[in-house]
Formats: structure tokens, sequence, C-alpha cells
């Protein structure tokens, strides 16, 4: 009988993936790099799954013991000048498979820990409205050609609903939260605005099933030049970002949160000043492995407990409505 593996549905280019297989062994794990599928062989049957990926090893529903879905997305973004239509045709019907793959597994309770396509019913508008019985929310409004909710002196961003680039294909460049003024503004032009935070620490929490990791990052370093952490060069971000302390009521706020929520994994952004802590959003894929990549705080090793095939397993529940669509 075969050991059963952790299946990781991901993309060739994963530094999370990577340091996942090297913890757990990989012998351990089978990798569906989804952006690469033209290399693997693939099979889905009355019988089940069957993948053979480019080295040979192989791997069917029943030696599947968890699976951990990433980030994957299609081969477009690495071959966008030769697509044709049969590329177009062939990247559609992969795409509704992989989604019947991971629904199948689902069913068969082998998904832990992230769950895939949470975005369709855990979206921002959703997550600051169950939020804002937790902690306190930032003033917001999405808006188009309609009159603006905040007043001449109130400091306000904007962000991005979906980090979609915008640009030029020459020069497109992502639209990070940043400061500006809000008749500034185009009416013709969807925005997400939110109230200005004055705030001295990022305050980001990775929820792990059952176990909260908290780290912040001073923003007296960086305001001078951005609104935005993620605007900085990531060697900056990785190295500045230290263990935080969440009082007692924001940790089982967070929990609370989560749970109403139904997810069993998420990174929780706020910002914390004088005024206490502000809720931003819930990533409910979000990246992780930076804060933690030595394995140093624990946040690592939670994440191998919970997907390894070795350890008990908690299954997240199969949302119909969820992947289906």
């Amino acid at each position: 009988m075969k050991e059963r593996r952790l299946l990781i549905v991901t993309n060739s280019y994963d530094t999370t993936a990577d340091i996942l297989v090297f913890r757990l062994g990989a012998d351990k794990v089978f990798r569906f790099n989804y952006d690469v599928w033209n290399d693997y062989r693939f099979e889905i049957t009355t019988k089940g799954i069957f993948i053979a990926d480019p080295s040979g090893r192989e791997i069917a529903s029943e030696d599947i013991a968890k699976v951990l879905w990433r980030k994957p997305w299609s081969r477009r973004s690495h071959r966008p000048a030769s697509r044709t239509g049969e590329d177009r045709y062939y990247d559609g019907e992969m795409l509704y498979a992989l989604r019947e793959m991971v629904n199948l597994l689902w069913l068969d309770g082998k998904i832990v820990l992230v769950e895939p396509f949470a975005e369709l019913h855990a979206g921002k508008f959703v997550q600051m409205r169950i939020a804002a019985s937790y902690f306190q929310v930032p003033k917001y409004q999405f808006r188009r050609n309609t009159q603006s909710i905040f007043s001449a002196n109130n400091e306000i961003v904007v962000k991005s609903l979906t980090m979609e680039p915008v640009g030029d294909e020459e020069a497109r460049e992502l639209l990070f939260t940043t400061k500006v003024v809000d008749s500034s503004l185009s009416a013709e032009c969807p925005w997400m605005i939110q109230h200005y935070v004055h705030a001295q620490k990022d305050v980001t929490v990775a929820f792990v099933h059952d176990r909260l990791f908290a780290f912040e990052l001073d923003r007296k370093g960086f305001l001078d030049r951005v609104t935005d952490w993620r605007e900085l060069p990531s060697d900056w971000e990785q190295g500045d970002w230290q263990p935080h302390q969440l009082p007692d009521n924001i940790a089982s706020g967070v929990v609370g949160f989560m749970k109403e929520m139904g997810l069993h994994f998420g990174r929780l952004d706020f910002l914390w000043g004088k005024d206490g802590y502000f809720f931003l959003e819930v990533n409910t894929n979000g990246e992780w492995a930076w804060l933690d990549t030595e394995g140093h705080y624990g946040l690592l090793q939670k994440v191998i407990e919970e997907i390894s095939p070795d350890t008990a397993i908690h299954p997240i529940s199969f949302l119909r409505f969820n992947a289906a669509d």
C-alpha cells in the first residue's frame, strides 16, 4: 500500500510551497503546478482522480491524505504572445476540471486549512460588516458617480479591491493604498475609499485553525515615502516585522470573527495607534511564510502540523454554493 501524501495545488513559482515541501519532505508531498498543467498527465473518472508530474511521479484519489489550496493561476501570464484560440479553449477546460477536482476532494473531506474560492462569499464588504461587531472599522465608501460621504477636512485613502494592474500594457502598475484629496477623484471611475487612520504600527495576524500568530511593523520608517508597506522592497518588509502581543479582547475578537466567517485560515490586517486597533481586511489565502521563514515563532510549525499527511485532519466543510459556480 502506498504512503498517503499531501496534494498541494499551486504554481511553479511559489516560495511558500517550496518551504512547505522542504519541511515536510518531498516524499510526503505531490505538487500540482497548474500554470504548467501541460507538463502533467491528468484524469478524472468515475473511479477518482489521477495526476502524473513531469518526473513520472503519480498520485491518485486513494493516495491523497490532505489537500492544500495555494494560489494556482493559468499559464496565460507566462505565454501571452503565443496564446491562440486553441490555447484559450484548453485553458478553460483545464480550469473547469481543476475546480471539479478540488470539489470532489472537498466532498471527500480532504481540503484543509485554506478554503478554495473563499473570496466568493467572504469578500471585503462582507468582512467589514461582520468585523464591525468585533473591531473598529474605518469609515468607507465604494462609489462611482455619486456624492462623497466624507467631509472636506477628512483624510482619505484609495485602495484596490482586486489588486489588478492598471495602465498601458507596457507600464502597468498596482494601486496600493494611497492618500488622496477627495475632490481630485474622477467621478467616472469606480473608487474604494476609506478614512485614513493615523497609526504607529501595522499589525498582521495569521490565524491557523485554532492559534493566532501576531506580528507588527513600525510605520515611522516608511510613512514619509509610502502609505502602504507593500510598496516597500520585499527584503525591507521581511526584515522589520516583529512578534506582537495582542490584547485579550482583540485576540478573542479574531477568534469570534473567524468563526463567524467560517474560515480555518486567514491573515488579518490591522492598524494600531493611540485610538486602538482598526480592522482592514482578512486575506483568506494570505501569504504568511515571510513572517516565520526559519520557523522561530511557531507559525511555520503550526501550518506544517495542519497540512502534514501524518497528523489528524481538520477538514473544511464543503460549501456547495462556493465552489460549484
